[in-house]
């Protein structure tokens, strides 16, 4: 049964169901006018040509040469200094080395050196390879 205010039900106003048909209809013109409005086509700048020198570049490739070895120390001709490069030795073991070979003379080979105070087999392991005798000046 209807009422003078137009609703079965006393209670509800009309002014809830006017707000409901207000939203419905603006959602369904706002999906109608997104569905109607094209979005505009947006071209994308025009291509210019750049002229780039170009340069040409030879490239060659080469296997890398391993490191040539360092050349071997005279023991009969180096000076303390010179010595003291070798690992191991120090400057007190360069003087002992120096003093011997100027007391007994040159040294005529390599293991020799065991006979300097100091120098043993391991020291003469780790320069065995980086020292040469020859002859003395």
């Amino acid at each position: 049964m209807w009422t003078a205010s137009g609703s079965s039900c006393p209670k509800r106003s009309l002014g809830a169901r006017f707000w409901a048909a207000v939203a419905i209809l603006a959602g369904c013109l706002v999906y109608a006018g997104l569905r109607w409005v094209r979005p505009r086509e947006v071209a994308p700048p025009p291509l210019t040509v750049v002229d780039v020198p170009a340069r040409v570049v030879s490239v060659t490739f080469e296997e890398p040469k391993p490191p040539s070895p360092p050349p071997k120390l005279n023991i009969n001709v180096a000076s303390a200094q010179e010595l003291e490069g070798l690992p191991g030795i120090g400057p007190v073991l360069a003087g002992r080395i120096v003093a011997f070979r100027e007391a007994r003379g040159p040294f005529r080979s390599v293991e020799d050196l065991l006979q300097v105070s100091g120098i043993g087999p391991k020291i003469l392991d780790q320069i065995r390879a980086l020292v040469t005798v020859g002859e003395g000046p």
